[in-house]
């Protein structure tokens, strides 16, 4: 049986690696490129149905991948399956005899331009990459009380004035985020954000710009503790992290 052996994350340069190691194997029969589309779960079968169906081995890995915003690539062994999730989405389905990872390694060493936004409640960064590299920034912080937790009228007030100390965040979050990613236009293939999701969700529902440009945006949350310049540096590590799931059979069965 058909069973998931190793799950990670793998930055650029360890996909890189592997990808290497699969082109110098002849472990791999078949390579899969699945574009996001073709990841959409069919219909549930009935019961009756089900079963008289014999799962296939590309099956336990598609209902394993779930739905991917990214699509996914296949490398199909005899006895091990390796399922990269990419970082940014597929162009189209392909099959291909043998290890076949052209249109991979191409879109990781692709100068995607990224915007991306890092908001955290007092704090927000703002960034272009270019590919790896920074080419616009912008950040600072921006003063919001913490939670009261006394009773009565005194906390009522203190509720009203920090859900605008918050507002006045999000708008000039929002603002600086119109500053630093439209001069890009339609240059821009996509956004991520990083930070708590609950803050984001916040933010998005008053910016109209992230609303304009919601087709663009990932829903794949990038790994942020302290939204500044320094986490912009590094950001780029982030971005372009794939999650790797390596299949083994288990022969003891």
């Amino acid at each position: 049986m058909l069973r998931i052996s190793e799950t990670y994350w793998a930055g650029k340069g360890k996909l890189l690696r592997l990808l290497s190691e699969l082109e110098a194997s002849e472990s791999y029969l078949r390579t899969l490129y699945f574009t996001p589309a073709s990841l959409v779960p069919p219909k549930p079968r009935s019961p009756a149905s089900a079963a008289n169906l014999r799962t296939s081995r590309i099956d336990v890995v598609l209902e394993e991948l779930g739905e991917s915003e990214t699509g996914a690539v296949v490398f199909m062994g005899e006895h091990q399956i390796i399922a990269v999730v990419p970082p940014f989405p597929q162009a189209m389905d392909r099959s291909s005899e043998g290890v076949d990872v052209s249109p991979l390694r191409d879109l990781l060493n692709s100068d995607l331009l990224i915007g991306v936004v890092l908001l955290r409640l007092k704090r927000y960064a703002i960034g272009v990459l270019k590919g790896d590299s920074l080419v616009a920034s912008k950040t600072d912080t921006r003063y919001v009380k913490n939670r009261h937790r006394a009773g009565g009228t005194s906390q009522r007030r203190f509720e009203r004035s920090r859900e605008r100390l918050v507002r006045e965040l999000f708008d000039k979050t929002c603002e600086i985020t119109m500053n630093i990613i439209s001069p890009y236009g339609d240059k821009i293939d996509y956004i991520l954000m990083g930070g708590e999701r609950h803050t984001l969700r916040g933010f998005v529902e008053r910016c109209r710009y992230m609303q304009d440009n919601e087709r663009k945006t990932l829903k794949r949350l990038v790994r942020v503790d302290k939204p500044n310049h320094e986490a912009l540096e590094k950001i780029a590590f982030e971005v372009w992290k794939s999650k790797v799931l390596v299949f083994s059979d288990d022969l003891t069965d």
